[in-house]
């Protein structure tokens, strides 16, 4: 059955502390791969429950993502706030940690905020039968679950191999994430 078509794109919301490091690399690898699926109606972004609004990103995730073909140069911090998580479809977060703060601001977020890591796997097992991105979402309320080792590192102070190895987690996420939400996406080339 052909997915269903969307008033509006569907959004994507990815969470960390400081939206200088991993939200935004999520954010960035999201859009790299966005460039596969033309015309897909998904809106990707990122916040942080405790960022400086306008920090850059910090200078070793920039050079990680790049390693990856992900953009950060025009990456600007931005605070988790009540508008941005009613405005997401989906609520990614890098760690447990951060889905009270996305839930403190939109208890009713609670059915569309995951940790990264559980999504994705439910994601990739489940995709095939979801004909929405709402009904990827739904299936992954049934069956995502949290596991030890989800929690997606923060590299903050840690050497360039450890913001390497998050870019590198994060492509491994954030990818079959992005292509499994586009399958269940209409085409739609009107979108700029």
């Amino acid at each position: 059955m052909a997915p269903e078509p969307l008033a509006q794109p569907f959004g994507v919301l990815f969470v960390c502390t400081g939206n200088i490091c991993r939200s935004p690399t999520a954010e960035a690898i999201a859009r790299r791969e966005l460039g596969r699926y033309p015309g897909v109606p998904l809106r990707v972004s990122s916040a942080g429950s405790h960022a400086l609004e306008g920090n850059p990103a910090a200078s070793r995730s920039l050079l990680a993502a790049a390693a990856r073909g992900a953009a950060l140069e025009a990456h600007h911090a931005r605070e988790l706030t009540r508008r941005r998580v009613r405005a997401a479809g989906l609520v990614l977060c890098m760690a447990a940690e951060h889905r009270p703060f996305v839930l403190s601001y939109d208890r009713s977020a609670a059915r569309r905020t995951f940790v990264l890591a559980a999504f994705a796997r439910a994601a990739m097992q489940w995709e095939w039968l979801a004909r929405s991105p709402a009904e990827l979402v739904d299936l992954a309320v049934e069956h995502a679950r949290d596991l030890p080792g989800d929690d997606v590192d923060d590299p903050l102070g840690e050497p360039a191999e450890a913001y390497a190895a998050c870019a590198e987690r994060l492509d491994a996420l954030v990818t079959p994430v992005v292509a499994a939400l586009a399958r269940t996406l209409p085409v739609s080339p009107s979108l700029p």
